[in-house]
């Protein structure tokens, strides 16, 4: 490669690259690995059941209310309790004891501590209810119930290790008992025990092979813990079992970009759109996996559909302009960026593509102005200098581009390139000596970067230009 091909080359890609986001090995910018920056992905950690009983009187502080009715045989005990006799204390009332219930205990058994335990559980008297099934389980202490309620009530203060040892008392006198595993297993995770609120989850399963929320916790730990295998394994399970949970879709298909596997996860984000046509983000990811999948056309549908919508205007005019430019759409492109400017109007990076785009369109005037722009905001900006320099260049303008690439060294010492450029252009102006050291410059970075193909096309230009020297007529060299 000449030494003219080489710097065509190079202003070339750095075009391309700085207004797509491409290399020879990366996707275009705009796709799935760009959202991490603007925090659409990320999976998120384990997620504790919330202590559900009776349609939610324990909902648990530490969990999410997305899951609900949690512990479902607990809660049809509070309901046959409901639905029995009736109320015990709202009969005692009724009696000659009425205002005195509080000072007289009545209750003889273990039951009749246990149903009142329950109603005062339904009417959120924890502490009440926490001193009934004590005396429950000190009346009986096989009643295995009691000891499930009570943990439940220590997992609501908070007192983990005390509702860990009631649930496996419950565990110990029932050991089929597939909510006091999976509590436990909740309990675990809340203080970080994972290996053990796993364990506490398979345990369920293998109880409960339907048990939805083992499976969502399990895979939620799993995932946390890039075990993503046996976490989509997990989350496909919840699939089966309630086809329509969006948000499962949304943590399977996150898996699957974590892992590239962007088929499958455009399947899920195509299924969650199904399932809710307003899910917004969702097209917004679909449309960034279909960038990478290179099928821009399907992609700039996705993003337009969030525009109509008034959905997150500034990213989706940028990940279109990105879809716009990787199917050569130019004009589109710089309309859309154009519109993430008057949103973002200090937007470097948006500037930075508007300019790389009009220099494909040969507008230089316009891509100058941009990279001006860039600089006004940036002064330190040795890409909006170097870039500037390059359409200068084109313009031949080589004193305006030479100052630029000037600058350029003078921020970054190592940048390469402008070394290249800079000697390219003294080479032009017949200042052989001034190239050969800068061309010498760019070797020794090169050379550090193991970009051999660099160093061999520029030592080759330095045997030349050294030959142009020793071969020119000593008069040329004189002025007079």
């Amino acid at each position: 490669m000449s030494i003219e091909e080489f710097v065509v080359d190079v202003a070339g890609e750095y075009i391309l690259n700085e207004v797509t986001g491409s290399n020879k090995v990366g996707a275009v910018a705009g796709g799935v690995g760009a959202l991490c920056a603007i925090g659409a992905l990320g999976l998120t950690g384990p997620i504790a059941i919330p202590v559900a009983i009776a349609g939610g009187v324990l909902a648990g502080a530490k969990g999410e209310s997305s899951v609900k009715n949690a512990a479902r045989s607990i809660g049809s005990i509070v309901e046959s309790v409901a639905s029995g006799v009736g109320s015990v204390v709202g009969h005692a009332t009724k009696g000659i004891t009425g205002g005195f219930l509080g000072f007289i205990d009545i209750f003889k058994n273990d039951e009749d501590f246990f149903k009142r335990g329950v109603e005062r559980l339904e009417n959120e008297q924890y502490t009440e209810a926490f001193e009934d099934f004590s005396k429950v389980i000190e009346i009986n202490p096989q009643y295995s119930e009691a000891y499930f309620l009570r943990g439940c009530i220590y997992s609501e203060a908070g007192e983990s290790q005390e509702a860990i040892k009631d649930f496996s008392q419950a565990i110990e006198i029932n050991p089929e008992w597939d909510e006091a595993y999976f509590l436990r297993g909740c309990v675990r995770s809340d203080i970080h025990d994972y290996p053990g609120a796993i364990a506490d989850y398979a345990q369920t399963i293998i109880i409960n092979p339907e048990h939805f929320e083992a499976y969502y916790n399990r895979g939620h730990l799993l995932a946390a813990h890039n075990n993503y295998t046996d976490a989509i394994c997990d989350y496909t399970q919840c699939i089966t079992l309630k086809p329509n949970e969006i948000e499962i879709y949304e943590r399977r298909g996150r898996i699957y970009i974590e892992n590239k596997e962007y088929k499958s996860a455009l399947a899920d984000y195509t299924q969650i759109i199904k399932l809710d046509k307003r899910k917004f983000d969702a097209y917004f990811i679909r449309g960034s996996i279909l960038i990478d999948l290179k099928n821009y056309k399907e992609a700039i549908k996705d993003f337009t559909y969030i525009i109509e919508n008034n959905y997150n205007l500034a990213e989706a005019y940028l990940y279109r302009a990105n879809a716009y430019l990787a199917n050569d759409n130019y004009h589109q492109a710089i309309a859309d960026f154009t519109q993430v400017i008057n949103i973002r109007p200090d937007d470097v990076s948006c500037l930075l593509s508007r300019a790389g785009v009009r220099t494909i369109l040969k507008d230089y005037t316009g891509a100058i102005a941009d990279y001006t722009l860039v600089i006004q905001n940036q002064s330190e900006s040795v890409d909006a200098y170097f870039q500037r320099g390059n359409t200068r260049f084109i313009q031949r303008d080589l004193k305006g581009a030479i100052k630029d690439y000037n600058k350029v060294i003078q921020i970054d010492h190592n940048y390469a390139f402008a070394y290249v450029k800079r000697g390219f252009i003294r080479k032009k102006q017949g200042k052989n000596k001034e190239a050969i050291e800068d061309f010498k410059l760019a070797i020794t970075i090169f050379y550090k970067k193991s970009m051999l193909s660099e160093v061999r096309t520029l030592q080759e230009e330095i045997r030349n230009l050294e030959n142009a020297i020793k071969n020119t007529p000593w008069w040329k060299t004189r002025i007079f």
